[in-house]
């Protein structure tokens, strides 16, 4: 049997057609049944579904909620299970279906108004698969996890490497073109390894380093996210705090290996898989806003990195809609209402974080806030005059106009990174493009370094 990408519980039809029409966007493989004893009479499903979303508004009580998701967690130990719960249970009860096997608890109102699912779900069925580049490839050695190449024409995986097979020259020159083959997320600490374990070997060591830290700091960030849109509970602040601090290390460990490096641009992952657009991207983002930082503004580069990861953040909390018209480039076809809520996202996300009591620097508000202001005052959400703008919210704009650049996405051509990468900050410099010219004048030197 294929293999099913969702599956949704409910006998609710506008709950079916929500996680119907998230399927049509995404392309997802999906099927529904009516109950969860529907399902499980037809068990031969469960072994090939990736994420299992239960419709548990109507359960009688949370026990019964829970003894389902502990049923469907013993059927299928990989899937990612998403319980929907009527927004008026007691918090405290909502950790019991935790406990009981459920990745993620979401209320019924945030299920049907806001995009989280959309993230959530794209980065659970597509996200699955992590870039990692072939140059970090040793020959002679093994990797404890399996490798996938991108047919990014065709939105397909192909499988080339299994686990503790031996790596020769021969196989690192046939996927040398690609650049990047992926490994699963399950199998991304195998490969963190792999990577730590040749660290100091040859002349790629230093590029080496900075993808590990950068897959870690990627993880790190979809937690933080996950977290940061949690709406079921309010016991997570310390949780917050953790998981920023333990951002904020990573950006620190990536912003050193990343002066280390002749093209910081290649060591950053360049394929968009989950297709949720700049909220998936905030590692890659935190990146290239620490790499501009260092030629505008050297001390504020850590700063920016945590901005650029934070900046979009308020995208998840837009509608289905909106964020559908914002995936397929559809901005200019909003309504004068939807247009508006885009817009405010900036706002909505700076709120989420604060509410989670995340201790955010006024330079990060700043760069959260601002990171889609221009000087021309065409930006948003309060379009400033030029005068009160500062530099360091316009590195994080200019650091996601960069990653859209360089960015691989399914169904369309690989990009030549060091070409693009120039011709995009030449044509900043020449054009202005709402930025001050100093400003992008102190970016000459990655010019040159581009060749």
């Amino acid at each position: 049997m294929k293999q099913l990408d969702l599956v949704a519980i409910s006998k609710n039809e506008s709950f079916i057609e929500r996680c119907r029409t998230l399927c049509a966007d995404f392309d997802f493989q999906y099927a529904h049944f009516g109950s969860s004893e529907d399902f499980f009479e037809q068990s031969e499903h469960a072994p090939t579904i990736k994420c299992f979303i239960l419709d548990c508004t109507k359960f009688e009580n949370i026990h019964e909620a829970a003894g389902t998701i502990q049923v469907a967690r013993q059927m299928m130990d990989r899937s990612y299970i998403i319980s929907i719960l009527n927004s008026k249970v007691d918090p405290n009860e909502m950790e019991l279906l935790k406990k009981s096997g459920a990745n993620l608890i979401m209320l019924d109102n945030e299920f049907t108004t806001n995009s989280k699912l959309e993230f959530v779900a794209s980065q659970v069925i597509k996200s699955a698969f992590i870039p990692v580049k072939v140059v970090d490839l040793v020959p002679e050695s093994s990797i404890n996890g399996h490798l996938y190449m991108l047919m990014p024409m065709n939105r397909k995986f192909l499988k080339v490497y299994k686990p503790g097979s031996k790596i020769d020259n021969a196989f690192i020159i046939k996927y040398a073109e690609a650049k990047e083959l992926y490994t699963h997320r399950n199998d991304l600490s195998a490969w963190v390894e792999y990577i730590q374990k040749f660290q100091a070997r040859d002349d790629n060591a230093g590029a080496r380093s900075c993808r590990a830290n950068f897959l870690k700091l990627q993880q790190a960030f979809l937690d933080l996210v996950i977290l940061i849109s949690d709406q079921t509970t309010s016991t997570s602040f310390a949780a917050g705090k953790t998981l920023y601090a333990l951002c904020e290390k990573f950006c620190a460990d990536l912003l050193v290996s990343l002066r280390e490096v002749m093209a910081p641009w290649e060591a950053v992952n360049n394929s968009s898989i989950g297709d949720f657009g700049s909220v998936e991207r905030g590692t890659a983002v935190a990146a290239y806003a620490g790499m501009l930082a260092e030629k505008i503004s050297p001390a504020v580069a850590p700063k920016a990195m945590m901005g650029g990861l934070l900046a979009d953040i308020g995208l998840i909390l837009v509608s289905p809609e909106v964020s559908r018209k914002i995936r397929t480039g559809n901005v200019a076809h909003m309504t004068g209402e939807e247009r508006m809520e885009y817009m405010k996202h900036p706002i909505y996300g700076l709120n989420q974080i604060l509410s989670k009591r995340i201790p955010l620097d006024d330079l990060i508000k700043d760069m959260i806030l601002m990171s889609h202001e221009r000087m021309d005052q065409k930006g948003f959400p309060n379009k400033p005059a030029a005068v009160k703008m500062k530099e360091e919210p316009m590195i994080i704009r200019l650091a996601q106009e960069l990653d859209d650049a360089l960015t691989i996405k399914l169904g369309k051509e690989r990009v030549e990174f060091d070409g693009t990468f120039k011709t995009f900050l030449s044509k900043k410099i020449n054009e202005g493009d709402g930025y001050p010219l100093m400003m992008l004048l102190k970016l000459n030197p990655l010019i040159r370094r581009a060749g």
